[in-house]
């Protein structure tokens, strides 16, 4: 039988080897209040679509790095399972299927940048960020 010290010792050698893998799995959660005032009507055939990417360059081949949509307008989506850094958040609408590519010409777009001609980055340094964000149907896809 082991000495009780020993125990001890090894449980907090194991416990020291966890916790920085713990610390660097950390994820952060995304809750974006979302509101669309143009002149459609939000429902589950006309959605906002949701995307974030990990660069403000989002023309040319950029993928987002995660998607979502919301068939209710003023509702709060949430991205979960982020990591520590940027974001750059780019809203659609429209009747499209997301998962087939970007949205087609003509769909009303925008960016997240309050008052920035470009993408404004939103920081994900707390277990939880919340932003609110309205469009229209100012900007469309080309």
């Amino acid at each position: 039988m082991q000495k009780p010290e020993k125990l001890v010792l090894a449980a907090i050698a194991v416990i020291t080897l966890f916790v920085p893998l713990v610390a660097a799995q950390s994820t952060k959660t995304l809750e974006v209040e979302i509101t669309y005032s143009g002149a459609g009507t939000v429902d589950s055939t006309h959605q906002i679509h949701l995307y974030l990417f990990d660069t403000p360059d989002i023309s040319g081949g950029a993928m987002p790095i995660a998607w979502n949509s919301s068939s209710s307008n003023g509702a709060s989506v949430k991205f979960t399972g982020l990591t520590d850094g940027k974001v750059y958040l780019v809203v659609a609408y429209g009747d499209y299927d997301v998962t087939m590519g970007p949205p087609p010409s003509g769909t009303p777009v925008a960016f997240y940048a309050p008052g920035d001609p470009m993408p404004t980055a939103i920081e994900l340094t707390e277990p939880t960020t919340k932003i609110s964000f309205r469009f229209d149907d100012s900007v469309r896809m080309p």
